[in-house]
């Protein structure tokens, strides 16, 4: 089963979007380096008060590979101090999922 994790970011203002962007970049860049699969960055182009809201897609083989790579993730310094920074310019949500087989 295909374990998928969602962050939906919501950037504070427009004046900081450029910023959100960069951290983002950072950010998606230490996910694939501890493992993170197939992530993605998309928009929300059509949405109500979702629009302009970034999400942040990754996939993980399993509950155990997905473990491996949250405590990977959240325990890299980079990223802790990349947070550290984003919540000064944004909020998030994060939803993880696993895949059904039907």
């Amino acid at each position: 089963m295909t374990i998928i994790n969602a962050v939906t970011i919501h950037p504070r203002s427009g004046e900081v979007w450029d910023d959100v962007l960069k951290q983002i970049k950072k950010s998606t860049e230490i996910m694939s380096k501890h493992g993170a699969g197939e992530v993605r960055t998309a928009v929300v182009a059509i949405g109500g008060g979702q629009t302009n809201d970034v999400v942040v897609v990754s996939e993980a083989e399993n509950w155990t590979e997905f473990g491996k790579i949250q405590d990977a993730v959240y325990g890299d310094p980079e990223m802790q101090a990349a947070l550290a920074e984003a919540g000064k310019i944004a909020t998030w949500e994060i939803v993880t999922a696993q895949t059904l087989e039907l």
